[in-house]
């Protein structure tokens, strides 16, 4: 900006240079009486006056263009940054605008998980409903609790496949369960009994909780499975039949294959049907 002030300062005198020059040639012509002398004087001063106004131009014009290069490249350089700015903030929108997308994206995605599993659930429930129905029927009509269990490991078989089941029940009178039906029970030990937290079946009736057992070792369980051989089930399930705070009856079941069932969910229908008629039917006579 120094230089650009000074080339404007040249040039200002420079043109007084040219106006005094011009006056002064102009002087030499119009007096006749000015001596030869003092003319060449007048016009050598002129001459010089005039090669150093015309290079001062040249400066000055030099140094105007610079200046403008300059100045364009100043008015280049704000719109860039003005440019960059917009750019940036577009960017910076666009960003929170991905964000904003993709929280969206993530909420209608959960949306979407949380209907799709409570519709897994429901449909899971209904089909539960319906194994839950298929143990227990027929059971209203039975009046003997030995027949009623006969008929619970027969549905259980319908449902599970079983190769083998027993179904005990509590004998209020000793403080012991009982075995009231077997189904392919071929243990003559009949007359077997257990104790709340006696083994498996007393831990299964003291926590009150479906248990099942998987890959069980070979040879633990031996089921004829007809007159030509034997096999050896693979999976165990203990259903306690819970009635208020009390298990009042336990179910055993033997299978070859596992079913894909939620046992706790299926378990509680199952009690809900069956648990009250047993809790209302064992005595101690029984």
């Amino acid at each position: 900006m120094k230089k650009f002030d000074k080339a404007k300062k040249n040039i200002a005198t420079a043109l007084t240079i040219w106006i005094v020059v011009c006056v002064a040639v102009i002087t030499a012509a119009l007096i006749p009486q000015l001596q030869e002398y003092y003319k060449n004087i007048l016009l050598g001063f002129a001459a010089v006056s005039a090669i150093w106004a015309a290079a001062t131009t040249a400066y000055a014009k030099k140094i105007f263009h610079q200046a403008s290069v300059t100045e364009s490249q100043l008015d280049f350089l704000s719109v860039k940054g003005s440019t960059d700015r917009v750019n940036s903030d577009d960017l910076a929108n666009a960003r929170s605008d991905a964000d904003d997308n993709n929280e969206e994206i993530k909420q209608e995605k959960a949306r979407q998980e949380k209907q799709q599993k409570a519709k897994r659930e429901a449909e899971e429930n209904k089909h539960l409903d319906q194994v839950a129905n298929q143990i227990a029927a027929d059971l209203e009509q039975t009046a003997d609790l030995n027949e009623y269990f006969d008929k619970l490991l027969s549905n259980f078989a319908k449902v599970f496949d079983i190769v083998q089941g027993v179904a005990y029940a509590l004998n209020p009178k000793i403080g012991k369960y009982e075995i009231k039906s077997t189904y392919a029970y071929y243990t003559p030990d009949t007359d077997r009994t257990f104790e709340i937290g006696e083994g498996i079946n007393g831990q299964v009736a003291k926590d009150k909780k479906t248990l099942e057992l998987d890959n069980i070792p070979e040879n633990y369980i031996q089921v004829v499975v007809s007159g030509l051989g034997q096999g050896s089930p693979r999976h165990l399930i203990f259903i306690p039949l819970v009635y208020g705070k009390q298990t009042v009856a336990l179910v055993e079941l033997a299978t070859f294959e596992k079913k894909n069932f939620n046992m706790a969910l299926l378990s509680e229908k199952i009690n809900k049907r069956v648990a009250q008629y047993i809790s209302d039917n064992i005595t101690p006579a029984a």
